[in-house]
């Protein structure tokens, strides 16, 4: 079983699929050169995740964009020119605006959801069942709930409730900055958990959300399948580097999220309604922008370091061997 290997330390590891014969000549040649590549970077002991963003970059765009879109620029795009510059009544004006929420997302969130559901279990987390969904999804769900019982309530009113209607976003980044941070110092005090977590089990340590989340999203949404989910873990667990890494991001993460959510929510009640709902869609947008760079310069010095601390330790063992074996 995954699980149990997982508890013992142990990550069960897809080998590298063999080749299966000669390809077309149109082919070969770029093959051969990514499958050099490919053995370049596998380093002995260091499970390869075998997933780069590059390589799904239009899809990353695409449907990151339509998110963003949908998730802040809409609102704004659409609320000051209705608000100031129409007649409209304003509660055809925000049923015009939270038509569109939902539109990307929730699609999106169906897919994944119709690829947890499969009969093939390629999708699922380790040792998962079909009709257990995964920890994002979960955490996603609620989320999604609380926002649109938001925009649905405080649209109700012949007079909408503006102040309340530039909460969804922050409330939902204090959500995410709550598990971040509740997770940190669940895993620095090595707290187990109670129920299981993805992939992680019921009793096993549990790791910083960002683990989890990373897992789940690239797995299902990226369609890297248990693989992923598989190297992902065995990576954290054999890398100390890597370990660091993912829980100096789930702080980076969990207390950015949560000043922003906060920060906004305060700005939201003490600044004239017009402004409020600006802050309140487009301060986290900003927000994500500034992290989301940070995060990828920190992560690719750190992987880099990584990577270079590994060859240097495997090239001490190696002379460790060499010594014991003269000596004898």
């Amino acid at each position: 079983m995954a699980s149990n290997d997982l508890e013992n330390g142990h990550a069960v590891l897809d080998p590298p699929p063999a080749s299966s014969g000669p390809e077309e000549s149109g082919g070969s040649s770029a093959s051969s050169a990514h499958a050099g590549k490919d053995r370049v970077d596998e380093l002995p002991g260091l499970p390869r995740l075998n997933y780069k963003l590059l390589d799904h970059k239009k899809k990353l765009f695409l449907v990151g964009g339509l998110l963003v879109l949908e998730g802040s620029i809409l609102p704004i795009v659409l609320f000051y020119p209705l608000w100031f510059d129409t007649n409209l009544r304003h509660g055809i004006l925000f049923a015009i605006i939270t038509s569109f929420f939902g539109l990307v997302s929730g699609l999106e969130f169906a897919h994944r959801s119709w690829r947890l559901i499969l009969k093939d279990d390629k999708y699922r987390p380790l040792d998962g069942k079909r009709w257990r969904f995964d920890f994002t999804h979960m955490a996603l769900s609620v989320g999604y709930t609380v926002m649109t019982g938001i925009l649905i309530g405080a649209s109700i009113p012949h007079e909408p409730l503006v102040r309340p209607l530039a909460m969804p976003l922050p409330l939902f980044f204090i959500e995410v900055g709550s598990l971040a941070l509740s997770t940190g110092i669940m895993d620095a005090m090595n707290l187990p958990t109670t129920c299981k977590v993805s992939s992680t089990p019921k009793g096993a340590p549990i790791p910083p959300v960002l683990l989890t989340f990373i897992e789940d999203v690239v797995a299902v949404d990226g369609g890297a399948g248990k693989t992923y989910r598989k190297r992902l873990l065995g990576r954290y667990k054999v890398s100390k580097d890597f370990r660091a890494l993912i829980k100096g991001l789930n702080w980076f993460w969990g207390v950015g999220c949560i000043l922003v959510g906060a920060g906004s929510l305060a700005v939201v009640w003490t600044v004239p309604q017009e402004i409020a709902y600006g802050i309140g869609w487009g301060a986290p947008l900003g927000f994500t922008i500034i992290w989301t760079a940070i995060t990828i310069l920190w992560s690719h010095k750190a992987l880099h370091l990584e990577k270079k601390r590994w060859m240097a330790n495997l090239r001490r063992q190696s002379q460790q061997e060499d010594e014991k074996q003269a000596d004898s």
